[in-house]
């Protein structure tokens, strides 16, 4: 079910306020997502939590080009967030888990936030 513009508008700011969690999205795209190597960059971003892209492509011996297109796709789906600092910018996970729900074919993440209260 498609929503209006004015539809979304309210429920962000309802997620936002804390009344409400967000609505589950589509999960093939992210399922697609989810190699191995990505798997492994979020492994390395919860465990050791890189200052920033350098300091993860000397983590993981990936090439810089390959980080930076791995960050990418994850931060597309909320999994990661970039944060700029200055010049350099740095890879933080916002996510602890996923939850695919198969019937649906959609999917929710469970923020850090929500785990360490837990």
């Amino acid at each position: 079910m498609r929503k209006s513009m004015t539809e979304l508008k309210e429920e962000m700011r309802a997620v936002a306020r804390g009344e409400r969690r967000a609505s589950p999205l589509p999960a093939a795209p992210l399922l697609a997502a989810l190699s191995r190597e990505a798997l492994d960059l979020l492994g390395v971003l919860l465990r050791e939590h890189p200052a920033n892209v350098t300091e993860l492509v000397t983590l993981t011996g990936r090439a810089q080009s390959n980080i930076s297109r791995s960050l990418q796709l994850l931060a597309k789906h909320r999994l990661i967030r970039l944060v700029r600092e200055g010049r350099e910018i740095r890879p933080e996970a916002i996510a602890k888990s996923v939850r695919v729900d198969l019937a649906t074919g959609t999917y929710e993440t469970t923020p850090l936030s929500e785990t360490a209260a837990a």
